[in-house]
C-alpha cells in the first residue's frame, strides 16, 4: 500500500543512548494504541520502524472519513489497499464510517461487505444516504449496535432519509438513531422496531414521524433503556415532529430519558408498560404554549406514577408552574419515589425554582432524597426534603 507521510507525525533521529519503550510494548498494547486514531493515520504508522509495518494490519477496529481523502476515489483505493492486506484472521469487531459531505455511501460499499462477511458486532455510520447499501448489511446476523445517523437531515436541501422497515438483525442490542424519518403503513402505524428481539437499548435523536397517526409506537419485548432526544429540530418542520409517544409493548422498560424541542410530545401507552418504568429523566429546555405543554408534562407525571427516581431541569419545573392552580392539585403519583434530583439550567441555585414546586412533586414521598446538580456553581449539592421551596 502506498503511504502518505502523516502530517501529525513529526519524523526526527532518535538519540542513540535514547530508549525506545513504545516499541517495546507488546503487541496487543500497541494495536490498542492504533485504535484510537483515524484508520489512515494508523496505517501511517507503519513508516516508524520495522517494530510498526505490520500492527495496523490487525486492527479489529476500522474508521473510515471522507474528510480524509481529497476524493472519494482515494478513499475507494485506500478501502481496497487496506482490506486486501489486513490480517484475514484477525476479527473486525467495530467498523466507523463517516461521510462529511453529500457523498453516498458508494466509497464504503466494498468496506461494509467486507465487515458483514467477518462477522462485525459494531456499525456507527454517519452518511447521507442508506439506500445504497449492500443488501448484506440489512441482514447481518452478527451485529450486536448500530449507530445510523443521517447526515444534516434538517439542512440538506430538505432531504428526507426513511428509516427501513426490512431490517433483520436478530442480535441486535442497541440502537441508535439520528435524523431518520419513520413512515407508517397502510393502516397508519409507525411502529419501526418490533422486528428488533433483542433490543435492550433504543436511542431516537432528532427524529420525525410521517403517516396517518402522529405518533411513534415502540414495542420492543427486551427494552430496557428509552431515549428519545428532540431538542435542535427545525422549528419549521413541527408538525413532523409534534408525533405523541406510545409506549405500546415493552414490559421490560425500566429507564426513560426524554429532552423536548419546542414542545413536549404527547405520552400514551398500556399501563404495565407505563408502571415499569423506574427512572424517568426529562429536560425541556426551551418550550414554547407554556400552558398546553404543562398540561402536557402533568400528564406525564402521572402516568409514570411508579417511578423510584426522577432527574428534572428547573427550566422543566417552570413549565410545570404554568399549570392552572397546580399546588392544589392532589397529586396520586410518586408513592415510590427515593430520589429527586433537580438539574439548575441556570447560576441562581435552588431559589430559581418556582415556589411550592418541591412540595408538589414529593407530597407523597416525602422522605425522599433531594439533590441539586448545579453546573454553574459546583456539580452536586445534597440536602433533605427539610428544604421548603
Amino acid at each position: 500500500m502506498e503511504v502518505e507521510r502523516p502530517k501529525k507525525i513529526q519524523h526526527r533521529e532518535a538519540d542513540k543512548n535514547e530508549e525506545d519503550k513504545i516499541s517495546d510494548l507488546s503487541d496487543c498494547v500497541l494495536i490498542h494504541i492504533l485504535s484510537f486514531l483515524n484508520t489512515k493515520e494508523a496505517v501511517q504508522t507503519c513508516i516508524l520502524s520495522k517494530r510498526w509495518i505490520n500492527l495496523w494490519k490487525k486492527l479489529s477496529t476500522l474508521t473510515l472519513s471522507t474528510s480524509d481523502f481529497k476524493t472519494n476515489e482515494n478513499l475507494e483505493k485506500f478501502a481496497s489497499q487496506l482490506l486486501s492486506l489486513r490480517d484475514h484472521s484477525t476479527a473486525l469487531s467495530d467498523l466507523r464510517l463517516c461521510a462529511n459531505h453529500l457523498a453516498i455511501a458508494s466509497p464504503f460499499q466494498k468496506t461494509i461487505e467486507y465487515a458483514v462477511s467477518h462477522n462485525v458486532k459494531h456499525l456507527l455510520f454517519n452518511l447521507a444516504a442508506i439506500e445504497h447499501f449492500p443488501s448484506c448489511f440489512f441482514s447481518c446476523l452478527t451485529l450486536t449496535t448500530l449507530n445510523l445517523s443521517a447526515y444534516n437531515i434538517f439542512f440538506n436541501f430538505g432531504r428526507t432519509i426513511i428509516f427501513p422497515d426490512f431490517f433483520n438483525l436478530p442480535e441486535l442490542t442497541t440502537l441508535s438513531l439520528r435524523y431518520f424519518t419513520f413512515c407508517g403503513t397502510n393502516d397508519g402505524c409507525v411502529e419501526p422496531f418490533s422486528a428488533f428481539n433483542k433490543l435492550n437499548t433504543l436511542i431516537i435523536d432528532r427524529c420525525e414521524v410521517f403517516g396517518a397517526k402522529k405518533y411513534l409506537r415502540i414495542s420492543s419485548a427486551k427494552l430496557v433503556n428509552l431515549t428519545i432526544h428532540m431538542y435542535g429540530c427545525d422549528s419549521k418542520k413541527y408538525s413532523k415532529t409534534s408525533f405523541g409517544i406510545e409506549l405500546y409493548y415493552a414490559p421490560s422498560l425500566h429507564a426513560f430519558a426524554f429532552t423536548g424541542g419546542e414542545c413536549i410530545q404527547e405520552l400514551s401507552g398500556s399501563e404495565s408498560v407505563l408502571s415499569s418504568i423506574k427512572h424517568l429523566n426529562i429536560h425541556l429546555p426551551y418550550c414554547w404554549n407554556l400552558r398546553e405543554n404543562s398540561l402536557i408534562l402533568l400528564n406525564w407525571l402521572v402516568q409514570l406514577a411508579n417511578i423510584e427516581s426522577l432527574i428534572i431541569s428547573s427550566k422543566t419545573l417552570k413549565v410545570l408552574s404554568y399549570y392552572p392552580d397546580l399546588l392544589k392539585v392532589k397529586f396520586d403519583s410518586f408513592y415510590n419515589l427515593k430520589t429527586l434530583k433537580i438539574k439548575m439550567d441556570g447560576p441562581h441555585g435552588p431559589s430559581s425554582i418556582p415556589q411550592g414546586m418541591l412540595d408538589f412533586l414529593l407530597q407523597n414521598s416525602p422522605s425522599a432524597k433531594v439533590d441539586f446538580i448545579n453546573l454553574f456553581i459546583r456539580p452536586v449539592a445534597s440536602v433533605n426534603k427539610a428544604v421548603g421551596c
